[in-house]
This record gives structure tokens, sequence and C-alpha cells, in this order.
């Protein structure tokens, strides 16, 4: 049998995907800010796959609910009974709204510091705090200096609809098997799918002020339907199916450790990588929504499933599940959720309040532009390491019934994935 026993509460390679998108997003940022028509044909090329950098939300959702379907996955076909769903939600809670209430708690005391206007700004202070802002285009985006707290909500309503699914499955199979619950998540993710196209029929805005334009708010009228926390469920619902795979393949024993061992999933896992790093470079001069299924962003459900088999292949792999974790993006997953909810933040600011040019394919010079970023890279990185050790970790370590403050590592794997 594999290495990695069916409790397990470490997936090798996680963290390297998490770094992965953690670090895709903040690169995102960072190069909208260089003037691409001022530099190099080779590194606007470099350029344009940097922009796709986004699809790594994408990912922070495959992620998640590869990671917290896990146990449901290994309870039902272990025959267990259902997991504690107190205990599901109080790690969860634990987990988000510490960091998230703080940073969003500092984006509103610089609003009313700064006297910064901001349109709807209850209705978006009330969202942010029930988590419930992706459910329309006025309060998509809670505050107008943080333009990545948008998808907090969508990850949260994922939080809520996974362990239902799970509970009606385990209700429906009186005789459980792989087969029956696959097949289970397969039709979840079809039904899914549906209701996303109703969406996009009866929900989609009017195209009065809609568009980027028109500011945050005309850009968060342009996103959706497009963007929807129903159809980013289809995102995390592949994750939930790659975990499904992952537990059966480890019940699987010696015939599984024979094909580990001829390297069959390191094999599996780097296509997967070098396909997801074709399809960025394929789709790095087309528009966002050019290549989607439903309009969805992201090259859904590509992007998606090809990371999800990266994340079924890396556990049972001999070097690949190594390299994805490594120290540095290990450290990364580790402070990923203070990364995403910080940099954009000191992006903000410094456009501002500090460099005028700051701004979208403003910064001509690219070595100016680099230092720069390094700059935000390392102020986000004692932002992140400070929230963590000081906001997230105390409130992991409580919700596991330990010491709020302990000195020993939490394991990251129960942390969100942004």
């Amino acid at each position: 049998m594999s290495n990695i026993r069916l409790d397990s509460t470490r997936l090798t390679g996680a963290d390297g995907v998490r770094a992965i998108a953690c670090l895709s997003v903040i690169l995102h940022h960072l190069s909208q800010r260089l003037a691409m028509p001022a530099q190099k044909q080779w590194l606007q090329e470099v350029q344009s796959v940097v922009l796709l950098g986004n699809s790594g939300v994408s990912l922070f959702f495959v992620l998640s609910g590869f990671l917290l379907s896990f146990p449901f996955w290994s309870a039902y076909l272990e025959n267990e009974a259902y997991p504690s769903i107190r205990t599901y939600v109080v790690r969860r809670a634990a987990r988000i709204m510490p960091g998230f209430y703080v940073s969003f708690l500092v984006c509103l005391l610089l609003v009313w510091i700064l006297d910064i206007r901001t349109e709807f700004l209850w209705r978006r202070i009330i969202t942010g705090f029930t988590f419930t802002t992706g459910f329309h285009y006025t309060t998509l985006f809670p505050s107008d200096l943080n333009g990545p707290f948008w998808s907090i909500s969508f990850e949260v309503l994922c939080y809520m609809l996974m362990p239902l699914f799970m509970a009606l499955l385990f209700m429906l199979s009186k005789r459980r098997s792989f087969g029956k619950a696959i097949l289970f998540w397969v039709v979840a993710f079809g039904l899914v799918l549906v209701a996303n196209s109703l969406i996009h029929q009866w929900f989609t805005p009017s195209e009065n002020g809609r568009g980027w334009d028109f500011g945050l708010i005309g850009g968060a009228k342009y996103w959706m339907p497009n963007y929807n926390p129903i159809g980013f469920f289809g995102h995390f619902a592949i994750g939930i199916l790659a975990a499904g795979v992952t537990v059966a393949i480890m019940q699987r024993g010696t015939a599984i450790e024979r094909l580990r061992k001829l390297g069959l999933f390191d094999a599996v896992g780097a296509v997967a990588l070098v396909l997801a790093g074709l399809l960025l470079w394929r789709m790095r001069h087309l528009g966002e929504f050019d290549f989607s299924f439903q309009q969805q962003p992201y090259y859904f459900p590509a992007y998606a499933i090809l990371f999800g088999v990266v994340l079924l292949s890396a556990p049972f792999s001999l070097i690949l599940g190594r390299l994805l974790e490594n120290p540095f993006f290990r450290f990364t997953a580790r402070i990923s959720f203070g990364l995403y909810i910080w940099h954009y933040l000191f992006i903000t600011l410094i456009e501002m309040y500090f460099l005028k040019d700051y701004r979208y394919f403003g910064i001509q010079d690219v070595w100016r532009w680099l230092g720069i970023s390094v700059s935000v890279v390392a102020i986000s990185y004692v932002a992140a390491t400070i929230s963590y050790y000081v906001i997230e970790q105390p409130f992991i370590n409580w919700s596991k019934g330990k010491p709020f403050f302990r000195s020993k590592r939490t394991d990251t794997h129960s942390g969100k994935a942004a």
C-alpha cells in the first residue's frame, strides 16, 4: 500500500498547489501595473502569461474542495459515520473569520480616515461581515481598497454546500461504494451547471453602467453572472471528485504501490502541470471568457481538472510531491490566506497616495516596476506572517482543542484556500 494512510491529515503536494495559486494571483496584480506596449516583444509575451495568474483563484477552490471533502470521503468509503458538522463549522469559522475580519476592519478604518467616497457603503459592510457579498454586483467587492475580498463569500457558500451534498450522499447510500459516490458527485456537478445556466438566463445585469470604465461597481456588473457563487461551486466540485479518487486509490494497496514505484503518478502529475502551463500560454492573447464552459472564468473546467489531476497524483509520487513541498512553497502556503487578503491593499495605497503612475499599465520602466513589485511582495510577506502567527494561528489552535498560543507549527492543510 502507499505510504499515505487513509486517515492521514497530510496530502503531499497540496502546499505546493496552494503556493502556486497564491503567488500567481499576486503576480497577476503586480503585472497589471507594467505598461506592456513599452516593453520588448519577448517581455510582452511573458507578461501576457503572467497576467493570466488570476486563474490561481480557481486553484484555491479546487484545493479547498479537495482538502475539505477528504475526511467525508474517508468516512464514507470506510463505512464510518458522517463526520462531525460542528467540528467542521468551528474549524472553518476559526480559519476564515479572524484574519478576514481584521483585514476588512482595517480597510473600513482607512476609508473613514482617508475620507474615501464609497458607493453602497452600508450594504457592502453588512454583506461583507455576513459573507454574502457575492449575490449582487453592488456588493461583490465589499471594499474599494481590497478587490480580492470578492472571492471570500463565494468560497464560504462552497463550504456550506459541500457538507450538505455529502449528507445527502450518506443518506442515499445504504450500501456504500466508490462508483455510487462518484456518480452522485458527477450528477451534482451537472446540477450545478444547470443552475449556473439558469442564473445566466435570469440574472444577467443590464448593460447600463456595465464595464470597468464605470469603476469597481461597473466592473462587478461586467463580471456577473460569469462570476457567481453557484458557478464557482463547479470548480470546488472538481476538487471534491479528485479527493474521492485519491481516497479510493489509497485503498488499493499493493497494486498501487507497484505503479507508484514505476513513477506512474509522477508522470501523470507532471503531464498535468505541463498541460496547465501550455493552456495559459495558448490563452495569453485571448479574452477572459474566450475559452471556457458557460462563460465561466479561468478556463473552466480544463484548468481546474488539470490541477485536480495534480492533487490526486502528488500524494503517491516519488519526486513530484517533494518538489511541490519545497520549504519556500510550504511557508508560502502556511501564510497564503494573509498574503491573499493583504497584498492588494498595499498595491492600492501605493497607487492612491505614493506613486500616481503605479496604475493599470502605468509603469514604463521595467526595472522600476520590478523594484516596486519586490517591495510590495516583501511587505505582503511580513504582513501575512504577522497575520498568521498573531491572528490566525491562535484561533486555528483553539478550534482543534489546543492552547491558544503554542510554539509547535500547525497543519496548513486546515487552512483557507482563498
